[in-house]
Order: structure tokens, then C-alpha cells, then sequence
């Protein structure tokens, strides 16, 4: 539509059958979108081409056209628009989108006017974006570029410092497939060269990141929403594993409101308990959950899970019982 907008601004104006040419769409579409445009307000004219066999639209030359552009803004663009500007601060050094990008704000800025700038505050204070927080906080150094790899299957060479290595970071080639956020923390979703095998490693902890010239090839069936089903909820884990679960009356409301994994089945208790019960890969993740829910729960299988919460209790009461 932008681009049409732009067509219409030339002196002597375009074709119906111009434009659908050159944006791939049928002369009906076309007319719909004119006809939205002047539904917003936008002052069209219409004249006889040279020949005289078709009609000419242009932009009504003379009229002040900024209010009328305004009325084409949806706050929910505008919005994506300062996101993407936030967040991009590391195009600027390698290509003209940032410079366009703000330019393009600064006109949308001028056209809705101080009260649509108002409005857009307003909107813009309502929401707390913690997915924000954690791109922000991943490192735009690595953030960007890995965002250019994943559209290019660029190979990576990166070095990576992880939780549970003893301090020491090591050196890997991957091909990013994914971004996503998990727990306010960036994660990207990659096959490790070598290896079949398709994990994650937090931005967080990425020391040092290289894109190379190599384009890699995505594993055969990838599917993110496939590679996620195992996991509870990052991790696919060792093995199928099925939890079954009981949840006191305090606890089920909160349980059924959510579906806390898709296997996930519910099945209605006398008292108002609830029985939960959800096959996934066996991790440290589930029982990190069923912790939280802390003596509203109970574990009926499997029974490696009570025999760890278990320990796991005997070690608190020995740890806190003296009174410290």
C-alpha cells in the first residue's frame, strides 16, 4: 500500500492494469485497494490517459494530506515499527535499513500529531514485554548477525561457556535454525556440525561468535514445533517418560486454566482435586515444576520421581530443622 502511495504521488498519476502488473495482482485487487484508500481519506483523482481509453489515478494535487495520511496509521504498526528501531541498534553499522527505518518513524511521528503521539504512550505503557528484556540483554553483537545466519543457513563458529562445564568454554560449528525466549533468558535452537543432533545454547553465554561464507543444510524434517513436543519445556530430555500427578483443591483451578504440555490429559477428582497425567522426555525441568507446586502435589508415577522428592526433602529438613 506504501508503494502504491507512492505511484499515486507521481504527476501523471498510474494505470489500474500498471499497477497490477507491477505488484503481481489482479486489476479487482487493485481497485480494492484504491477504494480503501479513499474510504481513509486520501483524496484520489481520476483522469483519461492520453488515448483516452483508460482512467489515470493520482493523488489530488493542492490538498494538505497529512491528516488524512494519519488516519492510515494503526497503533498496533506503529508499535512494531519502535520495536523494530529498539531493537535494531546493530544494522546501522552494516547496512542503510536502520537510517530508513527511522526516517520512516519520524514521518509517522509528524502525521498522527502530538494527540496520536499521546494515544500511542498510552498504548505503549499498558505492556510488559519480557521477551524484550531478554533479547536485550542477549548481546546485539551476536543477536543480529545470528538472525542474518538463520535466513542465509549461514554456518557459525562459536564459543560457548556453558553452565555446567567447569568453567572452561569450548569451540563449536553450528548452523542456527531458531531464536526464541524461555524463562526471560535467549536461546538459539541449533544442529551442532558432526552431529545429527539439533540442541540449544543460551545467548547469554555465547563468548564469541563468527559467521563464515558456508551455508549449511537444514536437517531433513525439521520442524521447531516437532523438535518441542518431547520436551516439557525446552529440553526434550532423555526418554519418554509419563507423569501422572494429583493436585489438592487449592492447586487445581491453576492446573486447569493451562495446558502445561500437548500429551496432557485431565481427569476430575472427588474434593475438587485434579489428576494430571502427560507423557514427555524424562528432565530435570519436571521436576524443577513439580517442586514449585511445593505440598499441593503429589507424585503417582513414575516412581523414580518420588524417590528423588523424596531425597530431595530429607535434604531440606536436615538442612533447615536445626533452626540455622
Amino acid at each position: 500500500m506504501l508503494n502504491i502511495l507512492r505511484d499515486l504521488s507521481r504527476l501523471d498519476g498510474v494505470e489500474l492494469y500498471e499497477l497490477a502488473e507491477r505488484y503481481g495482482a489482479t486489476v479487482r485487487t487493485i481497485r480494492r485497494d484504491l477504494g480503501a484508500l479513499e474510504a481513509a481519506g486520501l483524496p484520489l483523482a481520476r483522469e483519461p490517459s492520453p488515448d483516452g481509453k483508460r482512467m489515470r489515478w493520482r493523488l489530488e494535487p493542492g490538498r494538505d494530506q497529512r491528516g488524512d495520511l494519519a488516519a492510515l496509521l494503526d497503533a498496533s504498526h506503529y508499535l512494531a515499527l519502535r520495536v523494530a528501531m529498539n531493537d535494531a541498534g546493530a544494522l546501522a553499522r552494516e547496512t542503510g535499513l536502520y537510517g530508513a527505518l527511522e526516517d520512516l518513524a519520524g514521518k509517522i511521528e509528524r502525521a498522527v500529531g502530538p494527540r496520536g503521539r499521546g494515544q500511542l504512550a498510552a498504548i505503549e505503557r499498558c505492556f510488559i514485554s519480557w521477551d524484550k528484556h531478554a533479547y536485550r540483554s542477549a548481546g546485539k553483537e551476536h543477536l543480529w548477525p545470528l538472525v542474518k545466519a538463520i535466513e542465509e543457513r549461514r554456518i557459525c563458529r562459536v564459543r560457548y561457556h556453558a553452565a555446567s562445564g567447569g568453567g572452561e568454554a569450548r569451540s563449536y560449528e553450528v548452523l542456527p535454525l531458531r531464536l526464541f525466549v524461555h524463562d526471560r533468558a535467549a536461546y538459539l535452537l541449533c544442529q551442532f556440525q558432526g552431529h545429527r543432533e539439533v540442541g540449544t545454547l543460551n545467548l547469554h553465554r555465547l563468548e564469541h561468535l563468527e559467521v563464515t561464507g558456508r551455508v549449511g543444510k537444514v536437517p531433513a524434517g525439521f520442524d521447531p514445533a516437532k523438535w518441542a513436543e518431547p520436551a516439557f519445556s525446552i529440553y526434550p530430555g532423555d526418554g519418554p517418560t509419563t507423569y501422572v500427578l494429583r493436585f489438592d483443591q487449592t492447586v487445581a483451578p491453576f492446573i486447569r486454566e493451562r495446558v502445561w504440555h500437548p500429551s496432557q490429559e485431565l481427569r476430575e477428582l472427588r474434593g475438587g482435586e485434579v489428576e494430571l497425567r502427560f507423557t514427555c522426555g524424562e528432565s530435570y525441568e519436571v521436576t524443577s515444576w513439580v517442586a514449585n507446586w511445593r505440598e499441593g502435589v503429589e507424585v503417582l508415577a513414575p516412581k523414580k520421581l518420588r524417590r528423588e522428592l523424596a531425597a530431595l526433602g530429607r535434604e531440606l529438613v536436615a538442612r533447615y530443622s536445626g533452626g540455622g
